[in-house]
């Protein structure tokens, strides 16, 4: 617990340095979008990278991976289900809240918490390599779909996904790691240093994302959904994971790292496809904003009862 405490310590210190710095405006007004665009571009693909290169890659790509496929893709499943069921809500914005309750931060939170809660940045790669290659563009297949009523391409798609820097970094390094070559250390050190810039900057820019936000607007009429999704994300899906883990045979710290990083808060990236989708903006940001403070309680919790 005393780990999980001291890990939330510096990664909310490091986003209130982010908040602070943004209400100064000492960085100028473009700041957010300059960090964003260095972390997805550069410096993430190359934590990326090196931590795919330092694991165990039979560790990365097996029984973790598929507990992040299963946990997310059966309680975004849960969660449509319920909510056409039991709500008037149809449409995109039932696909909005679904998503906002079993997509995670792996981006963003996830090598943080990984880093200074678990040790190391690895157990963060097999939900952002699931996400990334899998849930994103099946999701956003099903936002296209909903709120155009056409089907983008297959091919399209692919070529999304295939061009995503992260992907290409993550092929780059499994390539690597299958062929057993070695890459000497005044190669690795330049990537090395790059990827150190992930974390920092990832916090510093979301900090600086929550100057001026105005949420749980009444008019908005998303409450009840933000409870519903916040609820699935941060009790349901850390459950759910649980149960899928034990199933599979982990035990001990390997459990708890599953656990982690399902109850992960939900990723901005869902405030990103709402927002480009024009539906379900203030209940994707909010669900974010909730998930990203209450997380910490469930991590809290998993730690004194798996840590």
């Amino acid at each position: 617990m005393a780990g999980v405490l001291s890990g939330f310590f510096i990664v909310w210190v490091l986003i209130g340095i982010g908040w602070a710095i943004g209400r100064t405006g000492v960085l100028g007004p473009d700041a957010r979008f300059v960090l964003n665009r260095v972390t997805f571009l550069l410096a993430s693909p190359a934590l990326v990278l090196v931590s795919l290169l330092d694991s165990d890659l039979a560790q990365v790509l097996s029984v973790p991976m598929l507990v992040a496929g299963l946990s997310g893709l059966s309680v975004g499943a849960l969660l449509l289900l319920a909510l056409r069921l039991l709500t008037a809500e149809r449409g995109a914005r039932l696909v909005v809240a679904a998503i906002s309750g079993s997509v995670v931060n792996g981006a963003n939170m996830g090598f943080p918490i990984a880093l200074y809660v678990l040790g190391d940045t690895s157990h963060a790669l097999p939900v952002i390599l699931f996400q990334q290659a899998v849930y994103t563009p099946l999701y956003l297949f099903v936002l296209h779909a909903v709120t155009t009523q056409m089907r983008p391409s297959l091919v399209g798609i692919l070529k999304n996904v295939g061009a995503n820097p992260t992907i290409i970094a993550a092929a780059a390094g499994i390539a690597i790691v299958l062929t057993g070559a070695t890459v000497p250390s005044v190669i690795l050190q330049p990537f090395q240093s790059i990827a150190d810039m992930a974390i920092p900057a990832m916090l510093l820019a979301y900090g600086i994302s929550l100057i001026g936000s105005a949420p749980f607007a009444k008019a908005d009429g998303n409450r009840g959904l933000i409870a519903v999704a916040a609820s699935a994300k941060l009790v349901v899906m850390p459950l759910v994971a649980l149960g899928i883990g034990a199933a599979l045979g982990l035990r001990g710290h390997d459990l708890f790292a599953v656990v982690v990083m399902a109850a992960l808060p939900t990723a901005q990236n869902v405030f990103v496809a709402a927002s480009r989708y024009k539906v379900g903006e203030n209940l994707a940001r909010d669900t974010v904003l909730v998930t990203t403070v209450g997380t910490v309680g469930t991590l809290l919790l998993a730690s004194a009862l798996l840590g």
